[in-house]
């Protein structure tokens, strides 16, 4: 077991410098897809349940700051719900969490704190959070339903909780573009990468492993969000470095190249009018303790 975890944190350690180095850039597309996640736990029904009392949300594989910046400046009451509350901002990797608690403290947001956390093995009481929230992280988890156990535990009856999870790879041409790219070119992919992306894409299993953990009143919604960017726009690189950072460092300047030049071939058929208009697809997962 320490030997797993002890991989996984070493995969995304040698990531967080790529995703802080995309944070800024990514931030806007980030806040238009987090509203799907954040209308999914429903924070103005919570605040009427919390009587008065500021809400506690834990936000879990945090990355870099989103959703819990989006989170937090809900909470400072600065839009016309007026709510009020604490953002708790969670990562496994020390180093992301250093990157988020400089990009919360630049930004000026103030009710957020930064925790260095295990999401399987969560430091917080029991019943201690009124929400919780995790975009495209649990999948990455070494034992994922531990992870939903253990945010079963810290919610409060009443809590809810939501986590965003890619849908199936065949859904995603962007991300099977990417492992055949990669796999011809550099010997990787996800797999060899130690990347699930997808362990959570088969609704009726994701909405079961929500139920064994405890949760009860569980939707799963799927999105679609649509898109359109120019044709010589590589516009898979951020997400590609976020991935396999430590791999494309390695790759020469010939393979480098000869990546783009592969992934602008095989999702030329998404080009429209001059513009790549390539599908992605999620799902919403949410639930309440009962």
């Amino acid at each position: 077991m320490f030997l797993i975890l002890k991989s996984i944190f070493k995969v995304w350690h040698h990531l967080s410098s790529d995703w802080l180095n995309w944070a800024d850039q990514l931030a806007p597309a980030a806040q238009k897809i987090n509203r799907h996640l954040i209308d999914a736990l429903d924070l103005p029904a919570l605040a009427r349940a919390a009587d008065g009392r500021q809400l506690v949300m834990l936000d879990l594989a945090s990355g870099v700051g989103e959703p819990a910046f989006g989170i937090a400046r809900i909470l400072a009451g600065e839009d016309e719900l007026g709510l009020h509350g604490h953002v708790i901002a969670s990562d496994i990797v020390p180093g992301m969490c250093a990157g988020l608690a400089e990009r919360a403290g630049a930004e000026g947001i103030g009710n957020l704190s930064v925790v260095a956390a295990d999401m399987e093995k969560l430091p917080f009481d029991e019943g201690s959070m009124d929400a919780i929230s995790c975009r495209f992280g649990v999948m990455f988890c070494h034992d994922p339903d531990a992870a939903l156990h253990d945010a079963s535990r810290v919610l409060r009856t009443g809590g809810r909780a939501a986590f965003m999870l890619w849908a199936p790879l065949i859904d995603n041409p962007l991300f099977a573009a990417m492992d055949t790219v990669l796999g011809n070119i550099l010997g990787t992919g996800f797999a060899n990468a130690g990347l699930d992306l997808f362990g959570f894409a088969d609704q009726a299993s994701a909405t079961a492993r929500m139920a064994r953990a405890g949760f009860g009143d569980i939707t799963i919604t799927t999105h679609n969000p649509a898109g359109r960017i120019p044709e010589r726009a590589a516009f898979w690189k951020p997400q590609m470095e976020m991935l396999f950072g430590p791999q494309l460092r390695k790759a020469s300047d010939t393979e480098r190249g000869a990546i783009d030049a592969a992934m602008f071939e095989v999702l030329r058929p998404y080009v429209t009018d001059g513009y790549f208009q390539v599908p992605i697809f999620f799902h919403v997962l949410a639930g309440v303790k009962g």
